[in-house]
């Protein structure tokens, strides 16, 4: 795990450092090229909603079918129909979540970078953190052994020979602390923690704006199931404000940082949706597209009620070839030549093919033969 968030904090210092030194600018490159890294997963998304949208014009015809009937019992068959339909047309309801799962892991990852910047980014160790915390005046150094983005406060205001002899102690020059990413850009510091009394605050507000206008926008470009359902159209206004809420609550708890990265991945994310909607439209759906399903969806229903006779009988076998795969064993006919197909003086002396008779024909041929010589009794001569 150490070696993944060495990779990232790698990349972040590579970007912090083009950008002149300043983590902000660095967030967005990072955020910048993980919507780059997920845009074949975008792409693959949209295709399945272009899919999905095919079969708009079938959900709304059975939605119709059920329009003006707000009961409960209806309400639920409706819904059984219309999930029977996702499940016919291979509709996944979680098939939109995989970017959301691979952007959870990179959040988890990027927290632990920018709350460990000296670890992570300036690839300082462990004992040098908590050696360089000593030489500042601090009794518990190991807590910043864990979170060390706190001791990069008291480096920026720490004496320039009290800082040296820190430094010294865990086998670094002065030069080291131009390794350390700058956080602040005058009353705006990254690295801490936003409360109501400072300016911080604005993360979590902007945070919370970007959520809900992403939430939007993202909804209006995409194809959305079960869309026009009472029931969805609630869960969907509740998540609409929950989501954004949960967001701004851990945006309180963590540094400045991870909200500033969200916001960023959430314009991001509209930009990218927007872009590949112009480029792979949805399909839209008509009111003649409709009446066709609606046809198509009755005609269904009475064959399923009135099927022919003829629907489930096994099908016919010709009658012009002998079928033998049902037998037990299939007779062996041999070769069969024609006197026919002899020459003629073939045959004139061809013999006459005697038949042959079993045991139980001959049998049967005696006694018939014994009842035809029998006088019948009571015949007058």
């Amino acid at each position: 795990m150490d070696a993944i968030l060495q990779f990232f904090g790698t990349i972040l210092s590579f970007f912090s450092s083009i950008t002149g030194g300043f983590y902000l600018f660095g967030l967005f490159i990072f955020a910048l090229l993980v919507k780059l890294i997920l845009v074949p997963f975008a792409i693959k998304q949209q295709k399945t909603s272009i899919k999905q949208a095919k079969m708009r014009p079938k959900e709304m015809a059975i939605r119709k079918k059920y329009r003006g009937r707000d009961d409960r019992v209806t309400q639920q068959k409706m819904q059984n129909e219309v999930m029977d339909l996702y499940q016919r047309e291979g509709y996944n309801p979680m098939g939109g979540c995989l970017p959301l799962l691979i952007q959870m892991p990179i959040i988890l990852i990027l927290y632990n970078v920018i709350i460990n910047p000296l670890k992570y980014i300036c690839g300082w160790s462990k004992e040098q953190i908590q050696l360089i915390a000593e030489g500042l005046g601090f009794e518990n150094a190991a807590t910043f052994a864990n979170r060390d983005i706190e001791l990069i406060q008291h480096i920026n205001i720490a004496e320039e020979g009290a800082l040296a002899n820190a430094l010294g102690n865990a086998g670094l020059s002065m030069e080291s602390i131009e390794q350390i990413p700058q956080f602040a850009m005058g009353a705006f510091d990254l690295s801490k923690t936003p409360t109501f009394t400072s300016i911080l605050i604005l993360v979590p507000i902007l945070t919370f704006v970007f959520q809900f206008l992403s939430s939007k926008i993202t909804r209006k470009f995409t194809y959305q199931p079960m869309a026009g359902d009472q029931q969805t159209n609630s869960t969907m206004k509740v998540m609409d404000i929950m989501l954004p809420a949960m967001t701004t609550w851990i945006a309180f708890t963590v540094p400045a940082a991870i909200g500033i990265y969200w916001m960023f991945n959430n314009i991001l994310g509209v930009i990218q949706t927007i872009i590949i909607h112009k480029a792979m439209p949805l399909p839209t759906c008509t009111e003649e597209d409709i009446k066709a399903a609606e046809k198509e969806l009755a005609g269904k229903a009475y064959k399923a009620k009135h099927p022919l006779p003829t629907d489930n009988l096994p099908p016919k076998k010709s009658l012009h070839y002998i079928d033998f795969e049902d037998e037990e064993e299939a007779a062996d006919l041999g070769e069969y030549e024609s006197i026919y197909d002899k020459k003629p003086e073939e045959r004139e002396n061809a013999e006459e093919p005697k038949e042959e008779i079993s045991e139980k024909q001959k049998k049967l041929f005696g006694k018939a033969e014994m009842k035809k010589d029998e006088p019948k009794e009571g015949k007058k001569d």
